[in-house]
């Protein structure tokens, strides 16, 4: 979650919004009031809530990295601003405002118990035993220069902004109208009696004429055109193509093991119950009681707690969020109901009612795993050193050929390369590193131009354009095994399609699909199929004309990716009856109901704004963007 700060998918605007999709209505409108000039402290207001440069930029920076995270590349000021990265983030931080300022108003609150239960549930924050892990939680919150006060208050904030958003949008159904016309689409059938007429082999296919071969090519002769070729030198580095050749001793295996070894251990984990108190006499009161024979339920109930909500989960003792708490729950036997425990957040009492003991694999069942470790950070830091030492040389002004042979790797010389990867005889080009940035990179460099290594962290290419060969037409004698062969394919679908046609002529003057059979050397089959096919014969594409065609009436599919097309009488209509208690969630109706949600959401923040006032300083914006305000 705080890797992007403000990513929807990382979490912080998803857990504003419910998990809907982020508002996206543009920050320039609805009477929003602007003002340019002066040395700005602050990029927007919202009623007296102020969004300041500093804020802007830093959210503006995190939006930016996580954009080039993704595309693996840099993202420059200006491409941020023709996509409009500046007004999305500054729009977000608007609409978070808004909401903030409503959320005071309603005096809305969150308790500690609430904040740590969001924290430990957050995906983010789970280990590799799947739950919430201390160190994962400290380690991300390290990354992004945050306290744990300081993201326990964010997370308090966000918290009572769904609960605002929630009151809102919460709950909201598709109507039943739309669900049943959704139903009935998806799930009524069609039951089929079909031919299969299959085509011939191209092979098959008489030779054309000379003259029928040469009008066919000139008909088409830029489908013949040969592509743009470019002659290429490319040199790679790949981490795991090193590691492959690393030796690993066994002393070294073994010390990685046992410095590692809770990565290779199922933690022991325990089924934790806590009851919370408003204060520590409450809960030594609870306390006697228990030890004077209450059951631990009892105490819940008095709490206003089901089991349910006392019940924190199957958890190993890094992943509970208070330490204090965990170390109390983890000196317990299985069934006893601890003293009052002063955790950071709240006084609680603890019950622990299962213990898994801690597994450790062994050794030698993680062995692989373990050299593959090893092997691999060796293999990094090796790619890491190479890539320093062969730029340098490149900016010294050493060739790809100088810097390959100096570094021990491979020169790969590819004379010939069109966009698609493919060589003059139309075979694609084995194991080109990066393939898809390669090929974009090759085609847009001049021969000779200095060149940029593609890749990272773990894998690079450097690469020389030494050559361009342009497009051209292709001769018709050179062409001519290509051109024969798709007159061959063009001409078997045009036989296949005129069989079709005569079939369905034949079907439609009286005939049965059983004399179309027989004359076509096939059999008569069987299937049901919905929209979106369901019979292993019958594609969804090919579905289509089946629902087009009346009870009793004849049709014919396209072809399927095999050739073949299907000759077929629809013989009923198969209706299935909504039925609420038995329906199965539709997709689609759930999408249309997340975006009423959404909607909703985002007439209330509008409106918000609208009753607040809200001013942007497109100076202030311009100063973190590179742009202005448009």
């Amino acid at each position: 979650m705080l890797q992007t700060l403000r990513s929807g998918a990382a979490g912080w605007v998803a857990k504003v919004f419910l998990g809907l999709l982020v508002l996206s209505f543009a920050i320039w409108g609805i009477a929003d009031v602007f003002r340019v000039g002066g040395a700005a402290k602050n990029a927007a207001i919202v009623g007296d809530r102020s969004i300041s440069v500093d804020e802007f930029r830093n959210a503006y920076a995190m939006e930016l990295r996580r954009i080039g995270q993704q595309a693996k590349r840099v993202i420059t000021p200006e491409q941020a601003q023709m996509a409009g990265v500046g007004e999305r983030v500054l729009g977000n931080l608007v609409n978070e405002a808004a909401i903030d300022a409503r959320v005071q108003s309603l005096g809305l609150s969150v308790s500690d118990e609430e904040v740590a239960r969001e924290i430990q549930n957050d995906e983010v924050f789970r280990g590799p035993t799947g739950g919430f892990d201390r160190t994962t939680f400290n380690e991300i919150l390290r990354q992004n220069n945050l306290s744990e006060n300081a993201y326990l208050n964010l997370q308090r904030t966000f918290t009572a902004r769904k609960q605002l958003t929630d009151a809102l949008s919460g709950g909201i159904e598709p109507p039943v109208a739309l669900r049943q016309a959704l139903h009935a689409y998806e799930a009524d059938s069609r039951s089929v009696s079909y031919v299969e007429l299959k085509p011939e082999a191209a092979a098959s296919v008489p030779a054309p004429a000379p003259e029928q071969l040469k009008a066919f090519y000139d008909e088409r002769k830029l489908s013949f055109r040969l592509p743009e070729y470019r002659k290429v030198a490319v040199v790679a580095l790949d981490a795991q193509a090193i590691a492959a050749g690393i030796q690993v001793s066994d002393e070294e295996l073994r010390a990685y093991y046992d410095k590692n070894r809770p990565s290779y251990s199922d933690l022991e984990k325990r089924s934790i119950e806590q009851v919370v108190f408003p204060s520590v006499a409450e809960a030594k009161d609870a306390y006697e009681r228990v030890k004077a024979g209450a059951p631990f339920e009892q105490i819940m109930l008095q709490r206003k707690m089901k089991p349910e909500d006392a019940y924190l989960g199957d958890l190993t003792k890094s992943q509970m969020l208070d330490a204090t708490i965990a170390d109390a729950a983890f000196a317990l036997k299985r069934g006893e109901v601890s003293q009052p425990v002063e955790g950071a957040y709240s006084v609680v009492l603890l019950r622990v009612t299962g213990i898994q003991q801690e597994h450790v694999k062994p050794f030698e069942d993680v062995r692989d795993d373990i050299r593959a470790a090893v092997a691999g950070e060796r293999a990094n830091g090796q790619v890491k050193t190479i890539h320093d030492k062969i730029d340098d040389a490149r900016l010294g002004g050493a060739t790809l050929d100088e810097v390959a042979k100096t570094n021990n790797l491979q020169l790969r010389v590819i004379d010939a390369v069109d966009r698609e990867g493919r060589g003059p005889d139309g075979v694609e080009i084995a194991d080109l590193p990066q393939k898809n940035e390669l090929l974009s990179k090759i085609f847009a460099t001049d021969p000779g131009a200095e060149t940029s290594p593609i890749g990272g962290p773990d894998s690079f290419a450097w690469y020389d354009v030494r050559g361009v060969t342009p497009p051209r037409d292709r001769l018709f004698e050179d062409a001519r095994a290509d051109v024969e062969a798709r007159w061959r394919e063009e001409e078997a679908r045009k036989r296949l399609d005129a069989r079709t046609e005569a079939a369905l002529a034949e079907l439609r003057n009286g005939a049965t699909l059983d004399k179309v059979a027989g004359e076509q050397k096939a059999s008569v089959e069987q299937a049901e199929t919905t929209r979106s096919g369901g019979a292993p014969s019958i594609k969804p594409a090919q579905a289509t004309p089946i629902f087009q065609t009346p009870v009793e009436g004849f049709g014919a599919t396209a072809a399927d990716e095999t050739g073949s097309r299907l000759v077929f009488k629809v013989t009923s209509v198969n209706d299935r009856p909504y039925d609420p208690a038995t329906a199965q969630p539709n997709e689609q109706a759930d999408r249309i109901a997340q975006t009423i949600a959404n909607d909703i959401v985002t007439a209330f923040v509008q409106k918000l704004r609208q009753d607040l006032g809200t001013r942007f300083d497109t100076g202030a914006i311009a100063q973190v963007t590179g742009g202005g305000a448009s």
